[in-house]
């Protein structure tokens, strides 16, 4: 075997090691997707080079983290034609904090032109490296670890392979990262030279997609370490999955994956990143068929025109012109909040989605792009409640206990469905609901009633005679399909839309419970500070939208008030009768 482990492979360094001859052509090879279309291009199409593959040296600084499946698909795909045209394929890294121009604190894994195995786990990684300092993984742009990890290590190895002789040194830069390869071609020297072959073939990511996959069958991954927030992936081992397949063109769009995949990451619930994956979805579409921009550079008038789109096209769930007025205000909050991100990135100097202000110190308030009305949601009267809960008696065991605990303790869908047994405290008819299940990812406990109490015994007594377990999720499903399995949102949802059905009354969602939980919390003289606690809000101001007292139970606060306020009066200018 060709291939030395790294402990016995001379290093580069070395005194008497032989750089053999100058390259005059080299690609640092990161494995991921553009060089990777890069590098099997070359070897597999002739006329896509002006040079000689003796004359080129394929290196790789390995940072210690990359995805194991990335370094699988290098050796089964990359590595085999590479030993089929004789490259010469260099693999070097840390194997401390620091690096020397000399040559000290770099390790060289394996020099050869047969390569047969990829030496992805380094000699010094560059989580090492920050558990070390105790630092955490960088959210992007100034891209310093890879500067340290990468940079620091190809920049010795490069110039002691071309010996101070003139090389062309290629970066797989894509068609429309022209500003990147402008920045990159300012580090030109007399001896090195700049090449960006995918802006000279013209191809984007999707090219180099499609070229790698009908090559591989393969989809490639971006080069990233393992727990790197700034990239994303099909595959993401710690990263948090998201269903691309429902908004391919964000998929498809690096920035737009970029952004949604770190809001993933940072722990924005599933719902929330699917409604910013559609809204994006949507934009990105708007910008490629109607406007013609470019999404990284639109300006506000592209964003404009793709409000006024939203306000005139047919609904296709409705079929009347225009989206909901909180639909077009969701959306235009999630492509803000896309901007917001390329703007922190240094990917664009300004965000096109122009925020409301609020007129303070004299100053004239500014009013948002997109004005919306705001209207109370839906909760019950006396009556269709009435019948709501008839129709709710008539469920399973399981579906009353949930619909009671849902109201109970105002909880979220999500919330719901994610309770574990553990979270129930039956002896003090607590509900501690946890951090990770909730919207704004904070911890909270909330109470339940005496009825809830009796359903939850005969509930579990039933649970543990059905399905034999005395922990794990709390709600568990009795469908063919999913024996045993925790009851999903949707189909809580469903169980709730048929309960509404039987009840006949126009909508009823969990959030409509909750809605109603925290207004009876008003109605019973709870302050607003302790029902924004009771329901994990951050802003006061949120559970204002939640408490809906009628018009006649303010008119009766509003006369109560009046009377108390009149009889001090009374009081007061009795002082000023008895003078007399």
């Amino acid at each position: 075997m060709s291939t030395q482990a790294h402990h016995d492979q001379a290093s580069l360094f070395s005194d008497g090691t032989s750089t053999r001859r100058y390259p005059g052509h080299v690609l640092p090879y990161g494995l991921g997707l553009d060089s990777t279309a890069v590098l099997l291009r070359w070897l597999t199409d002739p006329s896509s080079r002006n040079f000689d593959l003796s004359d080129l040296v394929v290196i790789t600084a390995m940072t210690g983290d990359e995805f194991s499946a990335t370094g699988a698909d290098v050796e089964r795909y990359v590595l085999p034609e590479l030993r089929r045209h004789r490259v010469r394929f260099v693999q070097v890294g840390r194997n401390q904090l620091l690096t020397t121009a000399a040559g000290e604190g770099i390790t060289t894994f394996s020099d050869t032109t047969e390569p047969d195995r990829l030496f992805i786990e380094g000699a010094y990684a560059l989580s090492t490296e920050m558990l070390t300092a105790g630092t955490l993984p960088q959210r992007g742009g100034a891209r310093k670890c890879s500067a340290r990890a990468k940079g620091a290590v190809l920049d010795p190895v490069i110039a002691r392979l071309t010996g101070g002789q003139p090389y062309q040194h290629y970066v797989g830069f894509e068609v429309d990262e022209t500003g990147r390869a402008e920045r990159d071609a300012a580090y030109n020297t007399e001896r090195r030279t700049g090449r960006y072959p995918l802006i000279q073939w013209g191809w984007t990511r999707a090219d180099c997609d499609t070229f790698v996959y009908n090559l591989t069958g393969r989809r490639w991954l971006k080069s990233a370490c393992s727990y790197c927030l700034m990239w994303n992936k099909t595959y993401c081992g710690d990263m948090e999955e998201v269903a691309w397949e429902r908004f391919p063109a964000v998929g498809a769009h690096e920035q737009g994956r970029r952004w949604l995949q770190f809001t993933a990451n940072i722990g924005r619930a599933a719902n929330t990143v699917d409604a910013y994956g559609r809204a994006l979805q949507d934009y990105l579409i708007f910008c490629a068929a109607a406007a013609g921009a470019d999404p990284v550079t639109a300006r506000a008038d592209v964003v404009a025109a793709w409000i006024g789109d939203m306000r005139t096209r047919v609904n296709e769930h409705s079929g009347t012109r225009g989206l909901s007025d909180s639909t077009v205000q969701q959306r235009v909050v999630a492509v803000r909040g896309f901007y917001d991100f390329l703007v922190e990135d240094e990917v664009r100097e300004r965000n096109p989605v122009r925020r409301g202000q609020a007129g303070r110190q004299g100053k004239q308030p500014r009013r948002g792009l997109v004005r919306v009305a705001q209207k109370a949601p839906w909760i019950p009267d006396e009556q269709a409640w009435e019948r709501i809960l008839e129709a709710a008696g008539a469920d399973t065991l399981r579906n009353r206990l949930m619909f009671c605990l849902a109201y109970d303790g105002a909880l979220r869908r999500q919330e719901l469905v994610s309770l574990h047994i553990g979270d129930v405290e039956p002896a003090w008819s607590l509900i501690h609901v946890r951090a990770e299940t909730t919207k704004s990812q904070r911890a909270r406990t909330v109470a339940f009633g005496a009825n809830s109490a009796q359903l939850l015994v005969a509930y579990m007594r039933q649970r543990t005679d059905t399905f034999g377990k005395v922990d794990g999720t709390l709600f568990l499903s009795t469908s063919r399909r999913n024996h045993g399995a925790g009851v999903g949102a949707s189909a809580w949802s469903k169980t709730v839309t048929d309960i509404a059905g039987r009840a006949q009354v126009p909508k009823l969602s969990t959030h409509t419970l909750r809605h109603l939980r925290l207004t009876d919390l008003a109605r019973a003289g709870w302050d607003l500070d302790e029902i924004a606690q009771y329901a994990g809000h951050r802003d006061l101001s949120t559970t204002l939208t939640y408490i809906h007292l009628s018009g006649r139970e303010l008119a009766a606060k509003f006369h109560a008030a009046s009377t108390s306020v009149r009889a001090d009066q009374e009081r007061r200018l009795a002082a000023l009768a008895s003078m007399w």
